[in-house]
């Protein structure tokens, strides 16, 4: 009779365990938002919320299109604090060098490169944060020049 009860509670404990490997200890989280910088939605570019190096996790990241990003549930994203670095392209007028023409087909080396527009304070030496709960979150930015 003890050997049966010990059994069926390490057999209970097991199940437990195995079902905990999908989700417990940190809640999922999801974000979207609106992105403008000096009053104008982003239309190409790409936000990275970084968190806080002694949590552990990694970097998530998502595209910015049309002024408007989305980092769906189950990309990584947990409850917690973050730093956001927001980048934003523009293609770049003329000939990359002067030599490419930027056409489809070309020698890429010699293809026009997208411009990075927004300063650094919003990318590389971010200052931007975002506190982001569990469930579903709406953050904006608003990026002055």
């Amino acid at each position: 009779m003890f050997r049966l009860k010990r059994s069926a509670t390490g057999l209970g404990l097991l199940i437990l365990s195995f079902g905990c490997l999908g989700g417990c200890g940190g809640s999922d989280a999801s974000a979207t938002g609106t992105v403008t910088y000096d009053g104008t939605p982003v239309d190409d570019g790409s936000i990275t919320f970084v968190p806080d190096k002694a949590e552990g996790r990694k970097p998530v990241n998502a595209p910015i299109a049309n002024g408007k990003y989305t980092v769906e549930s189950g990309r990584g994203l947990a409850p917690g604090k973050y730093k956001v670095e927001i980048t934003a392209n523009k293609k770049a007028d003329g000939k990359a060098d002067g030599r490419g023409d930027g056409k489809k087909g070309a020698d890429p080396d010699l293809q026009v490169q997208p411009k990075q527009v927004l300063p650094e304070k919003y990318n590389k030496q971010s200052t931007l944060t975002a506190d982001i709960g569990s469930g579903s979150n709406t953050v904006d930015f608003k990026l002055d020049k």
